[in-house]
């Protein structure tokens, strides 16, 4: 069966080996039962024979189809006249063809050298400051570049004489492999190893770019980068990567931003965190501090009591939302509370004091609480009688020892009286009345009077007998 078809255009190379798949498939009469589909089957599988055959392939980019005269018998395997890169022309490119609108005048382009501008971008690496990625701003850069060899207009050979069309690929930059398959003659086109896919070879190179048709070249810019940038973001700027004016087609700008770490300071998501040194008697009292943020230094409160790995944080002095700016995170300070390895005499006995003191106010807190403390707490049950005498015993023992040298030594009024002004000043230091040492007071001011009392009647009873014994 002979197929008639216009030749095919030499430049257009062949497709690519899904797309034949697709076809074969498509067509095959298994598949597609529609008028035509058979015919169009025979004319794809009769130009497969002629691509699988490295001869006739061979014999027709030299001769045309006269070179395959005699080489088909007509039996449906084969076909004078047929040009198996016009078929694929003719079902994938031009404005009518199965895969219409694809490459230069509506075909498929196979140019291996014109496969994207991927190889026109650019890659910048920019490091900012900490305040820069927080607060946003622009940079002056200068980018290296590729643009076209002015001298050979992008050939890479001295002159046009010296490019020759490679005889492999026969100038298409690729080659196509065929094999049958259960869905027919199936076909894988690869990039041609001895042109590299430039489908020429070059005898005499251009002096300039060397061959490569580009010649590197700097320019300056200014890229503007917004407030909260993370580090490892990648801006992309359109159109101003390499530029290829053979192509007419320019490359992109790929700007890695990377953050430099600041002493103190770290990030985390929209938070800024630091660790700061509190003394421990600031840590007690409280205290205002001075603490550098992104935006200078800054007073920061200390409230009393803080205790170690507790934060504090000034509001809004983080970073802001690249996506939303009125959004900002704050700047959070951990405490680290110092404590003194060596301190002085002095000191030593201030701290002393301090601690007696804490010691106890807290043995007093104890005993004021301990009837809630037993019945929460029954296998440790005692009296609470025994608790407030223990309470006596240490807080007012000066006291008791007073009173008793008071009742067996005698001692002046001058003396018990500022004893009890000494022990009146302890307990308005305590800041809470003590109801068991009042009541302690009382009784003892109860017994000395009585005591007295009786001893006053004593005397004037021995004066009485004695006046009787006399008369």
């Amino acid at each position: 069966m002979s197929v008639e078809m216009p030749l095919y255009k030499k430049s257009k190379a062949p497709i690519e080996s899904w797309r034949a798949r697709f076809l074969y498939i498509y067509y095959h009469p298994d598949m597609n039962k529609g008028a035509g589909a058979e015919d169009k089957f025979k004319e794809i599988s009769a130009a497969y024979e002629v691509l699988s055959d490295d001869e006739k392939r061979s014999l027709y980019d030299r001769f045309g189809e006269a070179g395959l005269q005699g080489e088909f018998d007509g039996s449906g395997s084969g076909s004078q006249g047929v040009d198996p890169f016009e078929i694929y022309n003719t079902f994938f490119g031009g404005s009518d063809g199965f895969f219409g609108g694809r490459g230069e005048d509506g075909g498929l382009n196979f140019n291996f050298r014109n496969m994207g501008n991927q190889d026109l971008d650019i890659r910048y690496d920019l490091y900012l400051s900490l305040e820069e990625s927080v607060f946003g701003g622009q940079r002056e850069i200068e980018v290296s570049f590729f643009e076209t060899c002015d001298s050979c207009s992008g050939t890479g050979a001295k002159s046009s004489s010296c490019i020759k069309s490679c005889a492999d690929c026969g100038g298409r930059g690729g080659v196509m492999k065929t094999q049958r398959t259960p869905f027919g003659m199936m076909s894988q086109v690869s990039t041609c190893a001895k042109c590299s896919g430039e489908g020429k070879l070059i005898t005499d190179h251009c002096r300039k770019c060397g061959g490569n048709g580009k010649t590197r070249s700097k320019r300056s810019m200014k890229v503007v980068f917004p407030a909260g940038v993370n580090d490892g973001a990648t801006m992309r700027i359109q159109g101003e990567g390499s530029f290829n004016k053979k192509r007419g087609i320019a490359g992109d700008l790929f700007i890695s931003l990377h953050v430099n770490e600041k002493q103190g300071i770290w990030r985390n998501g929209l938070n800024l965190y630091s660790k700061i040194n509190v003394d421990y008697t600031q840590a007690i009292l409280g205290t205002v501090l001075k603490v550098e943020t992104v935006e200078g230094l800054k007073d920061l409160q200390i409230p009393s009591g803080i205790q170690p790995g507790d934060a504090v944080k000034l509001s809004r002095l983080g970073v802001p939302d690249i996506n939303k700016p009125s959004v900002r995170g704050d700047h959070h300070f951990i405490v680290n509370i110092l404590i003194p390895k060596d301190i002085s005499n002095k000191e030593r006995a201030l701290v002393e004091e301090l601690a007696s003191l804490k010691s106890c106010s807290k043995e007093h807190a104890v005993s004021s609480n301990s009837s809630g403390t037993f019945e929460s707490n029954k296998d440790h049950i005692r009296d609470p009688k025994d608790n407030a005498s223990g309470h006596r015993d240490k807080c007012t023992a000066p006291l008791w020892n007073s009173i008793k040298g008071f009742l067996g030594q005698k001692q002046s009024r001058e003396r018990f009286a500022s004893v009890t002004m000494t022990n009146t000043s302890l307990l308005w230091r305590s800041g809470k009345p003590d109801f068991s040492i009042m009541l302690s007071v009382i009784t003892v001011s109860v017994l000395t009077f009585v005591l007295t009392s009786m001893r006053k009647i004593q005397r004037n009873n021995s004066s009485h007998i004695q006046n009787i014994r006399k008369k």
